[in-house]
């Protein structure tokens, strides 16, 4: 007697180029918002020039912590904790 097995749905695997323009088009997406919010916050009545002053601060301080977290940090770091699980499951089996 074989029993027989139902046929599950398997969810369509993204293509690369499917992702790489969803990739485009939330970069956009989130390009256009950015400038509609500085656009709305320079020209705001009574936000004046040190407002601006503190946002252009901040927004310095952002770009740099944006920039030191997409170097590639959090790849290696991925890596590095993969080899180390990697070794230790094979020194349990050992």
């Amino acid at each position: 007697m074989t029993k027989e097995i139902p046929e599950e749905k398997v969810p369509k695997k993204e293509t690369f180029m499917q992702g790489v323009i969803t990739l485009i088009f939330s970069q956009i997406a989130i390009k256009l918002l950015g400038l509609i919010y500085t656009l709305y916050l320079t020209n705001r009545e009574g936000f004046g020039d040190k407002g601006n002053g503190i946002v252009a601060a901040g927004y310095q301080i952002y770009a740099m912590l944006l920039t030191i977290s997409s170097i590639g940090v959090p790849n290696a770091i991925s890596k590095l904790v993969s080899e180390r699980v990697a070794i230790r499951r094979s020194q349990r089996s050992s």
